[in-house]
C-alpha cells in the first residue's frame, strides 16, 4: 500500500480548502498534482527510521510539545511568530541559512497531537535548493502541509545541528529555531528581529523557554 494514499484521499475534500490563500477553492482537489508532489517528496518509513529518525532524536526530545522543552540540551534558540509551517519569507530565511551551513536536504515531520489520531501524518524530504513555486506545486497537499494553522512539525537537516519546531497549535502560535552554539552567527543573521518584536514574543513563551533565553542573554551580556 502506498504510504501517502490517505493524504491524497482525505485532503482532496473541499472542506479543507477554506483556510487556503494559495489554492483557490475552485482549483482544490487536483489529485494528479497532489500525487506527483508526494511521489517526489514523500519520506518513506524505512528511510525515516534508518536515517532521519536518529538525527531527529539528536535535536528534539520526546515530549508532547509546548509548554514542555522540545530541544535536547546544548541548543540555543530563536523564538518567532508562528501560525503555519511556512510562508514564503519564512522559508527563504531558513533556506539561506541551510545553504550557508552546507545542508543538502531537510525533513518535515508532523508531530502527534491529541486530535491527530487517525488523521494522515506528513513525513516529507526536500532538497535544500527547492524553489518556493515547487513547494507550492502539490495543489491541496502543498496547501495543507504549509498553510494549515493547527498542525505541529519538526523541520531539520541531515547535519543534526539545527531544527525548527513549528508549534501552530499552541495558545500563541510559535516557531522556535534551535541550533548549536557554533551556528549562532548564521541563524541570528538570517532571523533578525526588532527589539520590540523580541519582547512581545518573549511574553508568549512557556516558562522553561523564558529561563533558557534569559540565561543565554545574561551569559553574553554579563554585568
Amino acid at each position: 500500500m502506498i504510504e501517502y494514499i490517505k493524504h491524497i484521499e482525505e485532503y482532496s475534500n473541499h472542506k479543507h480548502s477554506s483556510f487556503s490563500k494559495l489554492v483557490p477553492s475552485d482549483q482544490w482537489g487536483n489529485r494528479q498534482l497532489a500525487e506527483a508532489f508526494l511521489r517526489k517528496y514523500w519520506l518513506v518509513e524505512q528511510d525515516y527510521k534508518k536515517k532521519w529518525k536518529p538525527v531527529q532524536d539528536m535535536i528534539f526530545r520526546r515530549s508532547k510539545g509546548l509548554p514542555d522543552m522540545v530541544y535536547c540540551p546544548g541548543f540555543e534558540m530563536i523564538p518567532l511568530r508562528g501560525g503555519c509551517l511556512f510562508a514564503e519569507e519564512d522559508f527563504l530565511q531558513l533556506q539561506h541559512a541551510m545553504q550557508e551551513i552546507g545542508e543538502n536536504h531537510f525533513a518535515i515531520i508532523q508531530c502527534s497531537q491529541e486530535f491527530t489520531e487517525g488523521e494522515p501524518m506528513f513525513r516529507m524530504k526536500f532538497p535544500v535548493n527547492i524553489t518556493w513555486n515547487e513547494l507550492m506545486s502539490g495543489n491541496y497537499i502543498s496547501a495543507v502541509l504549509f498553510e494549515m494553522n493547527y498542525n505541529d512539525y519538526f523541520v531539520y537537516g541531515e547535519s543534526g545541528t539545527w531544527g525548527k519546531y513549528s508549534a501552530n497549535d499552541y495558545e500563541y502560535p510559535l516557531d522556535i529555531i534551535g541550533f548549536k552554539p557554533e551556528l549562532a552567527p548564521v541563524f541570528k543573521e538570517h532571523f533578525r528581529q526588532a527589539k520590540e518584536e523580541q519582547e512581545e514574543i518573549r511574553e508568549w513563551l512557556p516558562l522553561k523557554y523564558k529561563e533558557i533565553w534569559s540565561n543565554e542573554a545574561n551569559a553574553k551580556n554579563p554585568r
